[in-house]
């Protein structure tokens, strides 16, 4: 019963919707080729639940860190005219670096690698990470995120059928609690008793 509590409380607190305000996810405009000890600027997305942006109050600092073993150096971008829409400057050495988009006070997301010189190489996102566009209207003018659909659909397009929510973190585990203590009294009856 202990494991089993345990991998509830595991199940509760491990998904990105038990954590207050949800997630973010990063993507990156088209960037140039990075060269070495070469000040470079990156546009970028933060969007929440990775269709749009930030709703609330102050979504705090956002950049792009780089790790490279030990080595880690974080730049902070700037806003730019659109919703969730930032510009970051950077310069880095040669080498290989790991790249997380600094998404203010959701976690940090991973966006893939880095050569210098190179080009980024990003992995696309989750798509347990990317919810249901909101409804209404489109934050957006003539500059939208690279993966934003146009917020009028054509005439003749078919408007896909919504997918159901998942099932509540809280529900699933309960009826993970409810299965094993239906085990548990089942075993216990059905054990043949150890007379002789």
């Amino acid at each position: 019963m202990r494991i089993l509590a345990l991998v509830c409380a595991f199940l509760l607190f491990s998904t990105p919707s038990a954590h207050a305000g949800g997630w973010a996810v990063t993507y990156l405009d088209p960037a140039p080729s990075i060269e070495p000890s070469v000040t470079h600027t990156v546009g970028y997305w933060v969007l929440q639940h990775g269709t749009h942006p930030y709703f609330g109050d102050d979504l705090g600092k956002t950049g792009l860190r780089f790790r490279s073993g030990t080595d880690e150096r974080v730049f902070t971008g700037v806003p730019l005219g659109q919703p969730g829409h930032y510009a970051v400057t950077f310069t880095l050495p040669k080498g290989s670096y790991e790249v997380f988009g600094v998404q203010g006070l959701f976690q940090d997301h991973s966006l893939g690698t880095l050569n210098v010189p190179g080009t980024f190489l990003v992995k696309p996102p989750n798509p347990d990470m990317i919810a249901p566009e909101p409804s209404g209207e489109s934050p957006w003018q003539e500059i939208a995120p690279p993966l934003k659909k146009p917020a009028v659909a054509p005439a003749a397009a078919v408007v896909p059928e919504k997918q159901p929510e998942p099932a509540p973190v809280w529900l699933v585990g309960l009826v993970v609690v409810g299965a094993a203590g239906l085990f548990l009294v089942l075993r216990k009856r059905l054990r043949p008793s150890a007379r002789r």
